[in-house]
Protein backbone atom coordinates (compact mmCIF):
# COMPACT_ATOMS: atom_id res chain seq x y z
CA UNK A 1 0.00 0.00 0.00
CA UNK A 2 3.08 2.43 0.62
CA UNK A 3 4.19 2.61 -3.13
CA UNK A 4 0.27 3.18 -3.76
CA UNK A 5 0.66 6.07 -1.17
CA UNK A 6 3.52 7.26 -2.89
CA UNK A 7 2.13 7.87 -6.42
CA UNK A 8 -1.08 8.81 -5.12
CA UNK A 9 1.02 11.71 -3.33
CA UNK A 10 3.28 11.99 -6.53
CA UNK A 11 0.19 12.77 -8.34
CA UNK A 12 -0.62 15.18 -5.58
CA UNK A 13 2.41 17.06 -5.69
CA UNK A 14 2.23 17.62 -9.48
CA UNK A 15 -0.60 19.82 -9.27
CA UNK A 16 -0.97 21.26 -5.68
CA UNK A 17 1.63 23.76 -5.34
CA UNK A 18 1.08 24.71 -8.45
CA UNK A 19 -2.48 25.75 -9.01
CA UNK A 20 -2.60 26.96 -4.95
CA UNK A 21 1.02 28.73 -5.53
CA UNK A 22 2.51 28.93 -8.47
CA UNK A 23 -0.16 29.48 -11.45
CA UNK A 24 -1.72 32.41 -9.63
CA UNK A 25 2.03 33.84 -9.32
CA UNK A 26 2.37 33.19 -12.59
CA UNK A 27 -1.00 34.90 -13.77
CA UNK A 28 -0.56 37.79 -11.76
CA UNK A 29 2.63 38.21 -13.64
CA UNK A 30 1.06 38.04 -17.08
CA UNK A 31 -1.98 39.90 -16.70
CA UNK A 32 -1.90 41.25 -12.98
CA UNK A 33 -5.17 43.65 -14.09
CA UNK A 34 -7.05 40.89 -15.33
CA UNK A 35 -5.65 38.12 -12.70
CA UNK A 36 -9.51 36.84 -11.46
CA UNK A 37 -10.57 36.29 -15.09
CA UNK A 38 -7.81 34.85 -16.81
CA UNK A 39 -7.09 32.39 -13.50
CA UNK A 40 -10.95 31.31 -14.00
CA UNK A 41 -10.36 30.64 -18.12
CA UNK A 42 -7.51 28.84 -17.35
CA UNK A 43 -9.43 27.08 -14.96
CA UNK A 44 -12.28 26.01 -17.12
CA UNK A 45 -9.93 25.29 -20.25
CA UNK A 46 -8.14 22.57 -18.01
CA UNK A 47 -11.22 21.47 -16.39
CA UNK A 48 -12.61 20.13 -19.59
CA UNK A 49 -9.22 19.00 -21.03
CA UNK A 50 -9.42 16.55 -17.83
CA UNK A 51 -12.62 15.63 -17.49
CA UNK A 52 -12.50 13.89 -21.50
CA UNK A 53 -8.54 12.63 -20.54
CA UNK A 54 -9.23 10.96 -17.24
CA UNK A 55 -12.41 8.87 -19.05
CA UNK A 56 -10.42 8.34 -22.37
CA UNK A 57 -7.21 7.02 -20.05
CA UNK A 58 -9.31 5.15 -17.31
CA UNK A 59 -10.77 3.14 -20.29
CA UNK A 60 -7.21 2.70 -22.12
CA UNK A 61 -5.42 1.75 -18.90
CA UNK A 62 -8.80 -1.50 -18.10
CA UNK A 63 -7.59 -2.24 -22.30
CA UNK A 64 -4.18 -3.02 -21.28
CA UNK A 65 -5.04 -4.75 -17.93
CA UNK A 66 -7.34 -6.90 -19.79
CA UNK A 67 -4.53 -7.72 -22.62
CA UNK A 68 -1.12 -7.62 -20.62
CA UNK A 69 -2.48 -7.25 -16.47
CA UNK A 70 -0.85 -3.59 -16.22
CA UNK A 71 -1.72 -0.52 -16.42
CA UNK A 72 1.30 1.51 -15.76
CA UNK A 73 3.01 2.28 -19.38
CA UNK A 74 0.06 4.72 -19.08
CA UNK A 75 1.42 6.12 -15.80
CA UNK A 76 4.93 6.66 -17.60
CA UNK A 77 3.33 8.28 -20.31
CA UNK A 78 1.67 10.79 -18.71
CA UNK A 79 4.59 11.60 -16.33
CA UNK A 80 6.98 12.35 -19.43
CA UNK A 81 4.18 14.74 -21.00
CA UNK A 82 3.61 16.19 -17.09
CA UNK A 83 7.47 17.74 -17.68
CA UNK A 84 7.13 18.73 -20.51
CA UNK A 85 4.16 20.60 -20.03
CA UNK A 86 5.94 22.14 -17.08
CA UNK A 87 8.42 23.60 -19.89
CA UNK A 88 5.59 24.79 -21.93
CA UNK A 89 3.89 26.99 -18.60
CA UNK A 90 7.43 28.54 -17.93
CA UNK A 91 8.17 28.94 -21.17
CA UNK A 92 4.22 31.12 -21.29
CA UNK A 93 4.62 34.71 -21.50
CA UNK A 94 0.99 36.02 -22.35
CA UNK A 95 -2.86 34.80 -21.51
CA UNK A 96 -3.16 31.93 -24.77
CA UNK A 97 0.07 30.29 -23.91
CA UNK A 98 -0.63 29.30 -20.47
CA UNK A 99 -4.43 28.35 -21.23
CA UNK A 100 -2.61 25.86 -23.67
CA UNK A 101 0.23 25.17 -21.21
CA UNK A 102 -2.03 24.31 -18.40
CA UNK A 103 -4.85 22.40 -20.95
CA UNK A 104 -1.75 19.83 -21.97
CA UNK A 105 -0.54 19.84 -18.13
CA UNK A 106 -4.00 18.58 -17.11
CA UNK A 107 -3.99 15.81 -19.83
CA UNK A 108 -0.95 14.64 -18.44
CA UNK A 109 -2.03 14.87 -14.87
CA UNK A 110 -5.13 12.22 -15.88
CA UNK A 111 -3.01 10.26 -17.92
CA UNK A 112 -1.57 9.70 -14.59
CA UNK A 113 -4.32 9.69 -12.43
CA UNK A 114 -6.73 7.48 -13.76
CA UNK A 115 -4.34 3.72 -14.38
CA UNK A 116 -3.14 5.24 -10.88
CA UNK A 117 -6.67 5.34 -8.88
CA UNK A 118 -7.83 2.10 -11.17
CA UNK A 119 -4.50 0.14 -9.66
CA UNK A 120 -5.51 0.85 -5.92
CA UNK A 121 -9.17 -0.22 -6.37
CA UNK A 122 -7.59 -4.00 -8.47
CA UNK A 123 -5.39 -4.58 -5.77
CA UNK A 124 -6.50 -3.23 -2.00
CA UNK A 125 -8.93 -5.43 -0.80
CA UNK A 126 -12.00 -3.58 1.20
CA UNK A 127 -11.43 -4.12 4.69
CA UNK A 128 -8.31 -2.34 4.02
CA UNK A 129 -9.36 0.07 2.18
CA UNK A 130 -10.24 2.45 5.23
CA UNK A 131 -6.12 1.94 5.86
CA UNK A 132 -5.52 3.49 2.31
CA UNK A 133 -7.99 6.16 2.51
CA UNK A 134 -5.75 7.52 5.65
CA UNK A 135 -2.45 6.80 3.96
CA UNK A 136 -4.40 8.59 0.43
CA UNK A 137 -5.42 11.38 2.98
CA UNK A 138 -1.80 12.26 3.08
CA UNK A 139 -1.54 13.26 -0.43
CA UNK A 140 -3.13 16.58 -0.28
CA UNK A 141 -1.09 17.81 2.71
CA UNK A 142 2.05 16.20 2.10
CA UNK A 143 1.85 18.30 -1.65
CA UNK A 144 0.85 21.18 0.70
CA UNK A 145 4.59 21.16 2.37
CA UNK A 146 6.18 21.02 -1.20
CA UNK A 147 4.48 24.17 -1.99
CA UNK A 148 5.84 25.78 1.17
CA UNK A 149 8.83 24.21 -0.20
CA UNK A 150 9.07 26.10 -3.41
CA UNK A 151 8.45 29.06 -1.69
CA UNK A 152 11.51 29.32 0.90
CA UNK A 153 14.83 31.79 -0.69
CA UNK A 154 16.98 29.11 -1.23
CA UNK A 155 14.44 28.48 -4.18
CA UNK A 156 14.92 31.17 -5.90
CA UNK A 157 12.76 31.91 -9.34
CA UNK A 158 9.97 30.51 -11.53
CA UNK A 159 12.46 27.73 -13.18
CA UNK A 160 13.94 26.38 -9.57
CA UNK A 161 10.26 26.38 -8.27
CA UNK A 162 8.59 24.40 -10.98
CA UNK A 163 11.70 22.15 -11.23
CA UNK A 164 11.75 21.25 -7.85
CA UNK A 165 7.72 19.73 -8.44
CA UNK A 166 9.12 17.99 -11.20
CA UNK A 167 11.51 16.07 -9.31
CA UNK A 168 9.71 15.55 -6.30
CA UNK A 169 7.00 14.24 -8.33
CA UNK A 170 9.48 12.21 -10.09
CA UNK A 171 10.91 10.37 -7.07
CA UNK A 172 7.51 9.81 -5.51
CA UNK A 173 6.72 7.52 -8.77
CA UNK A 174 9.86 6.07 -9.38
CA UNK A 175 8.87 3.33 -6.89
CA UNK A 176 5.47 2.42 -7.78
CA UNK A 177 6.40 2.21 -11.57
CA UNK A 178 9.46 0.00 -10.61
CA UNK A 179 7.82 -2.43 -7.57
CA UNK A 180 4.03 -2.13 -7.60
CA UNK A 181 2.13 -5.10 -7.26
CA UNK A 182 -0.05 -5.92 -10.47
CA UNK A 183 -1.46 -8.82 -12.13
CA UNK A 184 -3.16 -10.59 -9.56
CA UNK A 185 -7.03 -11.60 -9.66
CA UNK A 186 -8.95 -7.97 -9.28
CA UNK A 187 -10.68 -7.75 -5.61
CA UNK A 188 -14.74 -8.42 -6.85
CA UNK A 189 -16.88 -5.47 -6.33
CA UNK A 190 -18.08 -5.38 -2.54
CA UNK A 191 -21.82 -7.45 -2.63
CA UNK A 192 -24.63 -4.99 -1.69
CA UNK A 193 -27.09 -5.53 1.10
CA UNK A 194 -30.39 -5.52 -1.28
CA UNK A 195 -28.74 -7.39 -3.96
CA UNK A 196 -28.24 -4.14 -6.41
CA UNK A 197 -31.65 -3.03 -6.10
CA UNK A 198 -30.05 0.46 -5.27
CA UNK A 199 -26.74 -0.10 -6.74
CA UNK A 200 -27.26 3.13 -9.69
CA UNK A 201 -29.24 5.56 -6.95
CA UNK A 202 -25.93 4.84 -4.50
CA UNK A 203 -24.29 6.07 -7.12
CA UNK A 204 -25.71 8.54 -8.03
CA UNK A 205 -25.72 9.46 -4.57
CA UNK A 206 -22.11 9.13 -4.21
CA UNK A 207 -21.08 10.85 -7.31
CA UNK A 208 -23.38 14.18 -6.58
CA UNK A 209 -21.98 14.00 -2.99
CA UNK A 210 -18.59 14.54 -4.22
CA UNK A 211 -19.25 17.17 -6.01
CA UNK A 212 -20.86 19.40 -4.08
CA UNK A 213 -17.64 18.96 -2.36
CA UNK A 214 -15.28 19.17 -4.85
CA UNK A 215 -16.87 22.14 -6.15
CA UNK A 216 -16.24 23.95 -2.78
CA UNK A 217 -12.77 22.57 -2.37
CA UNK A 218 -11.54 23.74 -5.94
CA UNK A 219 -13.26 27.37 -4.60
CA UNK A 220 -10.88 27.83 -1.69
CA UNK A 221 -7.84 25.43 -3.72
CA UNK A 222 -7.98 28.49 -6.40
CA UNK A 223 -9.11 31.59 -4.68
CA UNK A 224 -7.49 31.43 -1.36
CA UNK A 225 -4.13 32.89 -2.29
CA UNK A 226 -5.82 36.16 -4.02
CA UNK A 227 -8.23 35.99 -0.97
CA UNK A 228 -5.35 35.53 1.95
CA UNK A 229 -2.87 38.07 0.22
CA UNK A 230 -5.32 40.85 -0.02
CA UNK A 231 -5.86 40.43 4.03
CA UNK A 232 -1.77 40.49 4.26
CA UNK A 233 -1.51 43.82 2.50
CA UNK A 234 0.76 46.04 4.74
CA UNK A 235 2.67 42.76 6.05
CA UNK A 236 5.28 42.68 3.60
CA UNK A 237 5.70 42.29 -0.55
CA UNK A 238 4.70 39.70 -2.60
CA UNK A 239 7.13 36.81 -1.39
CA UNK A 240 6.59 37.55 2.14
CA UNK A 241 2.43 37.55 1.32
CA UNK A 242 3.01 34.04 -0.32
CA UNK A 243 5.34 32.41 2.21
CA UNK A 244 3.17 33.45 4.74
CA UNK A 245 -0.09 31.44 3.16
CA UNK A 246 2.95 28.56 2.49
CA UNK A 247 2.35 28.33 6.29
CA UNK A 248 -1.07 28.50 6.86
CA UNK A 249 -1.30 25.64 4.32
CA UNK A 250 1.68 23.79 5.78
CA UNK A 251 0.15 23.98 9.41
CA UNK A 252 -2.97 22.50 7.73
CA UNK A 253 -1.00 19.72 6.68
CA UNK A 254 0.14 18.88 10.08
CA UNK A 255 -3.83 19.04 11.46
CA UNK A 256 -5.14 16.78 8.54
CA UNK A 257 -2.34 13.90 8.49
CA UNK A 258 -2.95 12.30 11.95
CA UNK A 259 -6.87 12.93 11.11
CA UNK A 260 -6.85 11.53 7.75
CA UNK A 261 -4.94 8.27 9.28
CA UNK A 262 -6.77 7.72 12.10
CA UNK A 263 -10.70 8.26 10.17
CA UNK A 264 -9.12 5.93 7.84
CA UNK A 265 -8.30 3.16 10.60
CA UNK A 266 -11.16 4.08 12.66
CA UNK A 267 -13.81 3.34 9.67
CA UNK A 268 -12.04 -0.25 8.99
CA UNK A 269 -11.95 -0.99 12.40
CA UNK A 270 -16.29 -0.47 12.99
CA UNK A 271 -16.78 -1.25 9.22
CA UNK A 272 -18.39 2.25 9.02
CA UNK A 273 -17.20 5.24 6.63
CA UNK A 274 -20.35 7.10 7.04
CA UNK A 275 -20.26 8.51 10.43
CA UNK A 276 -16.79 9.96 9.61
CA UNK A 277 -18.19 11.39 6.34
CA UNK A 278 -20.50 13.81 8.14
CA UNK A 279 -17.60 14.47 10.60
CA UNK A 280 -15.75 15.61 7.77
CA UNK A 281 -18.66 17.54 6.13
CA UNK A 282 -19.48 19.10 9.85
CA UNK A 283 -15.66 20.32 9.98
CA UNK A 284 -15.50 21.66 6.46
CA UNK A 285 -18.45 23.62 6.94
CA UNK A 286 -17.09 25.20 10.65
CA UNK A 287 -13.84 25.74 8.80
CA UNK A 288 -15.91 28.17 5.66
CA UNK A 289 -17.95 29.95 8.51
CA UNK A 290 -14.78 31.29 9.94
CA UNK A 291 -13.32 31.97 6.89
CA UNK A 292 -16.55 34.08 5.69
CA UNK A 293 -16.74 35.96 9.19
CA UNK A 294 -12.83 37.07 9.08
CA UNK A 295 -11.60 40.62 8.95
CA UNK A 296 -8.26 39.42 9.80
CA UNK A 297 -5.94 36.68 8.18
CA UNK A 298 -5.56 35.11 11.49
CA UNK A 299 -9.16 34.08 11.94
CA UNK A 300 -8.55 32.78 8.14
CA UNK A 301 -5.69 31.00 8.55
CA UNK A 302 -7.57 29.37 11.89
CA UNK A 303 -10.61 28.53 9.24
CA UNK A 304 -8.83 27.38 6.15
CA UNK A 305 -6.62 24.72 8.63
CA UNK A 306 -9.88 23.69 9.94
CA UNK A 307 -11.47 23.01 6.39
CA UNK A 308 -8.44 21.77 4.47
CA UNK A 309 -8.29 18.73 7.32
CA UNK A 310 -11.70 17.49 7.41
CA UNK A 311 -11.32 17.80 3.49
CA UNK A 312 -8.52 15.80 3.32
CA UNK A 313 -10.32 12.67 5.80
CA UNK A 314 -13.75 13.32 3.30
CA UNK A 315 -11.52 12.85 0.21
CA UNK A 316 -9.94 10.30 1.43
CA UNK A 317 -12.94 8.13 2.98
CA UNK A 318 -15.32 9.02 -0.21
CA UNK A 319 -12.46 7.20 -1.95
CA UNK A 320 -12.85 4.07 -0.24
CA UNK A 321 -16.53 4.20 -0.25
CA UNK A 322 -16.77 4.93 -3.68
CA UNK A 323 -14.06 1.69 -4.75
CA UNK A 324 -16.91 -0.23 -2.52
CA UNK A 325 -19.53 0.44 -4.78
CA UNK A 326 -17.98 -0.04 -8.38
CA UNK A 327 -20.15 -2.64 -9.88
CA UNK A 328 -17.80 -4.09 -12.40
CA UNK A 329 -14.05 -4.94 -11.99
CA UNK A 330 -13.96 -5.22 -15.64
CA UNK A 331 -14.29 -1.78 -15.86
CA UNK A 332 -13.06 -0.09 -13.16
CA UNK A 333 -10.76 2.65 -14.78
CA UNK A 334 -13.59 3.70 -17.10
CA UNK A 335 -16.27 4.16 -13.96
CA UNK A 336 -13.58 5.85 -11.82
CA UNK A 337 -12.87 8.13 -14.81
CA UNK A 338 -16.68 8.84 -14.56
CA UNK A 339 -15.87 9.31 -10.67
CA UNK A 340 -13.34 11.59 -11.71
CA UNK A 341 -15.59 14.15 -12.86
CA UNK A 342 -16.72 14.92 -9.62
CA UNK A 343 -12.92 16.35 -9.50
CA UNK A 344 -12.73 18.16 -12.96
CA UNK A 345 -16.13 19.52 -13.33
CA UNK A 346 -15.50 21.82 -10.04
CA UNK A 347 -13.17 23.00 -12.02
CA UNK A 348 -15.77 24.54 -14.13
CA UNK A 349 -18.50 25.26 -11.49
CA UNK A 350 -15.97 26.72 -9.02
CA UNK A 351 -14.59 28.97 -11.56
CA UNK A 352 -18.36 30.16 -12.63
CA UNK A 353 -19.12 30.44 -8.76
CA UNK A 354 -16.25 32.97 -8.28
CA UNK A 355 -17.49 34.95 -11.24
CA UNK A 356 -20.85 35.34 -10.23
CA UNK A 357 -20.27 36.02 -6.56
CA UNK A 358 -16.49 37.81 -6.29
CA UNK A 359 -16.07 41.35 -7.24
CA UNK A 360 -13.24 42.47 -5.20
CA UNK A 361 -11.86 41.73 -2.00
CA UNK A 362 -14.82 42.12 0.18
CA UNK A 363 -17.30 39.65 -1.76
CA UNK A 364 -14.86 36.82 -0.89
CA UNK A 365 -16.78 35.72 2.10
CA UNK A 366 -19.93 35.31 0.18
CA UNK A 367 -18.14 32.25 -1.89
CA UNK A 368 -17.19 30.78 1.25
CA UNK A 369 -20.78 31.04 2.53
CA UNK A 370 -21.39 29.28 -0.70
CA UNK A 371 -19.14 26.68 -0.28
CA UNK A 372 -20.21 26.39 2.95
CA UNK A 373 -23.74 25.20 2.28
CA UNK A 374 -21.92 22.77 -0.55
CA UNK A 375 -20.10 20.93 2.01
CA UNK A 376 -23.32 20.77 3.78
CA UNK A 377 -25.06 19.13 1.01
CA UNK A 378 -22.88 16.89 -0.42
CA UNK A 379 -22.82 15.10 3.30
CA UNK A 380 -26.33 15.22 3.49
CA UNK A 381 -25.82 13.00 -0.01
CA UNK A 382 -23.81 10.68 1.60
CA UNK A 383 -25.68 9.97 4.13
CA UNK A 384 -28.72 8.77 1.60
CA UNK A 385 -26.74 5.95 0.04
CA UNK A 386 -27.93 2.47 1.51
CA UNK A 387 -25.54 -0.24 0.08
CA UNK A 388 -22.70 1.01 2.45
CA UNK A 389 -22.76 2.12 6.28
Amino acid sequence: MLLYALAYTGLFVAFIPFFSLLLPVKVEAVSAADRVALLSRITLAGALAASISNILFGALSDHTYRRRRTRRPWVLAGLVMLLGAYAVVHLASNGLALVGGVVALQIALNAMFAPVVAIMADEVPDDRKGVMAGLLGIAQPAATLVGVGVTIDAVRGEAAQFALVCLATSLLFLPFLLFAREGADPVPPTPQADGGRFQRLDLALAWAGKLAVQVAGTAVVTYFFFYTSDLLRGEGGPQVRARTIAWIMAAATFAAIPLALGCGRLSDRIGRRKPLLAFAAAGMVAGLLLMASADHWLQAAAGYCTFAATYAVFIALHAAFTMQLLPSPEHRGRDLGIFNLTNTLPNVAGPLLALLLVDGASTFPILWAAAALLCALGGALLMLVRGQK
